[in-house]
């Protein structure tokens, strides 16, 4: 929970502070490990296992989203991480953080789905993932807020230092919001 606190404050901050992070960005080497997503290095994303062929694709992705935003939403419900295995595409299904309205719920999947694509993208084997954010939408049952499906040739397009939520709807071959 201690992660997801800190993950939470780090995206809030970069996010409120975009100006001076294009000034950082000035600053740093443009290096590969410089170029890891921040939300990754915090919480230590390990970049050797989530490549190691030896364990299941499917238990390798579980775990990087399970590493990215934990096993409970911000409202302490199960998050529900399951990924399944068709052919040679992947489906990861979980449950989005709490979000007042369905613009909120869209603005945490596509944060979200930045991130998590940042770190997949290095994902050696990995060359098809559908992503489905689900929400709770008041006293109603979960529904999808977001599905994005992205092809080996979509990762290619990923600028790890430029990608933005904005790029999403252009770069995914599928993208739909609810």
């Amino acid at each position: 929970m201690k992660k997801k606190l800190i993950f939470s404050a780090a995206l809030v901050l970069s996010l409120g502070l975009a100006a001076c992070e294009e000034d950082k960005t000035k600053e740093e080497p443009k290096t590969e490990d410089t170029q890891q997503p921040v939300s990754a290095k915090a919480i230590d994303i390990d970049m050797a296992l989530a490549n190691d062929k030896s364990i299941p694709l499917e238990k390798r992705i579980a775990k990087i989203a399970t590493d990215l935003f934990g096993t409970t939403t911000t409202d302490g419900n199960d998050r529900n991480i399951t990924v399944e295995s068709m052919g040679d595409s992947y489906y990861l299904k979980m449950m989005n953080d709490e979000a007042a309205t369905k613009k909120n719920a869209l603005d945490y999947a596509q944060r979200n789905t930045v991130e998590l694509l940042k770190v997949l993208k290095d994902v050696e084997d990995l060359n098809n993932i559908q992503i489905n954010w689900q929400a709770n939408f008041i006293n109603t049952n979960p529904g999808s807020a977001m599905t994005v499906l992205f092809k080996e040739k979509d990762f290619d397009k990923i600028d790890l230092a430029n990608f933005k939520t904005t790029d999403l709807k252009e770069m995914a071959t599928y993208y739909h919001v609810t």
